[in-house]
């Protein structure tokens, strides 16, 4: 996921004399969020439903599922640190917008990378407290 904000904070040297940059980095963007989501989304409810308990599985269902709200909650605080003024729909200072960009992107991408590293360095713990479960 931090590469998907990393490929946009990539596109913005690309930003034309309007500050606008080039469709083919939001389409990378998609294209890598989407692969990740594909990847998480039912790995995650599979090893839900195998390693909770079967009284509880309903519960961890929606805890899964509340993970993902509070995601999108997240997502919000993100959007919102973005923003810039702007008339009429117009934003007023293109530049502070196309930089505002570029500092809020980095910053989700190295935490979405330092959380992928901590994840993998994690792994062979996570897998082991796993027992025989695949």
């Amino acid at each position: 996921m931090g590469l998907g904000f990393f490929v946009l904070v990539a596109g913005a040297q690309f930003a034309g004399p309007d500050f606008k940059v080039p469709l083919i980095f939001l389409a990378l963007l998609y294209l890598l969020h989407t692969t990740g989501e594909l990847f998480l989304s039912p790995v995650g409810l599979s090893m839900i439903t195998k390693l909770s308990a079967a009284r509880v599985v309903g519960l961890m269902m929606g805890v899964w599922f509340l993970s993902s709200s509070l995601a999108h909650i997240l997502a919000a605080i993100i959007a919102q640190r973005t923003s810039q003024d702007t008339v009429a729909g117009q934003v007023v200072d293109p530049a502070g917008q196309l930089q505002s960009y570029v500092t809020v992107f980095t910053q989700v991408g190295i935490a979405g990378l330092v959380a992928g590293v901590i994840l993998l360095a994690l792994s062979p713990f996570i897998k082991k407290w796993m027992a025989d479960v695949h």
